[in-house]
């Protein structure tokens, strides 16, 4: 599973986390690669019962002091932890990397083959003053370059990707986008994140853009595989949290949104032997 969680501590935080908890209760992921994470929401997931079943990938001290990261939970022990920070980032950003072995908890005899698991939230843009796509292009390239050392890699997030303004995800030979691998029939194509939530962006000299222009395929797993087969992936859709937002002119009621868990959707991936 990856999840960008929206790092608004001031917009009723605890009741999102509890609705993403949710999530996780749900599908059970065997990983989870968790964006925006801030201080405050790791203390709340930490509270959570499912917390215990995870092993969590290090936070330094100043990962801790930032406005937010990106973590690693995975029943499986984590291995080699590594997390490197981009030379061409202006945000900060990162990719964290480890190896687990499936099957290795329940005994040498079942153990599979490794994977190379790793996350990131690549550098977003921030219209108008830039989008950074030749940032976050390079921040790919490099990231799916270095993790290609692995025979199997699964690297998912948040990679702000938007692909009507960047270039196609780069993948070198062997490497697939999950999404459009396993939804081949038809293309289907859904959004894992609203920029409506972004105030000022999608808007020009107080036009905004339609809502179908607003969401994106943000979030993505890539993959490379040598000893596993994609099987199936999927979007979490959103219900809202049963709080609305009014936008009011004079005394009319113009608008009503309904406030969701995060800004993103996430999305579940299941790979199998």
């Amino acid at each position: 599973m990856t999840y960008n969680v929206w790092s608004r501590d001031d917009i009723v935080v605890y009741r999102r986390m509890e609705d993403i908890s949710g999530c996780v209760k749900k599908h059970q992921p065997d990983v989870i690669f968790f964006q925006e994470f801030t201080p405050y929401i790791l203390r709340i997931c930490q509270s959570f019962s499912w917390w215990k079943e995870y092993h969590c990938s290090p936070i330094s001290l100043e990962e801790r002091k930032d406005k937010s990261f990106c973590i690693m939970l995975s029943k499986v022990p984590m291995e080699n932890h590594a997390r490197w920070k981009f030379t061409t980032t202006a945000t900060g950003k990162s990719y964290l990397e480890a190896d687990i072995i499936p099957g290795l908890e329940l005994g040498s005899m079942t153990a599979m083959k490794p994977i190379r698991i790793a996350t990131t939230q690549l550098e977003p843009p921030c219209p108008p003053e830039s989008v950074r796509c030749m940032e976050r292009y390079t921040q790919a390239e490099h990231a799916v370059a270095a993790l290609s050392s692995g025979e199997n890699v699964v690297f998912g997030g948040d990679m702000s990707w938007d692909d009507k303004m960047d270039l196609p995800f780069p993948l070198p030979a062997g490497w697939v986008d999950a999404w459009k691998e396993l939804r081949r029939v038809g293309h289907e194509y859904s959004w894992t994140y609203d920029s409506f939530w972004a105030e000022k962006i999608g808007e020009f000299n107080g036009y905004t853009a339609p809502a179908s222009e607003m969401k994106k395929r943000s979030d993505r797993f890539v993959c490379k595989l040598h000893d596993y087969t994609l099987k199936h992936t999927e979007v979490i859709e959103d219900q809202g949290l049963g709080i609305s937002y009014t936008k009011k002119y004079k005394t009319y009621n113009l608008e009503k949104v309904e406030l969701m868990r995060s800004c993103h959707r996430g999305l579940v991936l299941t790979i199998v032997p």
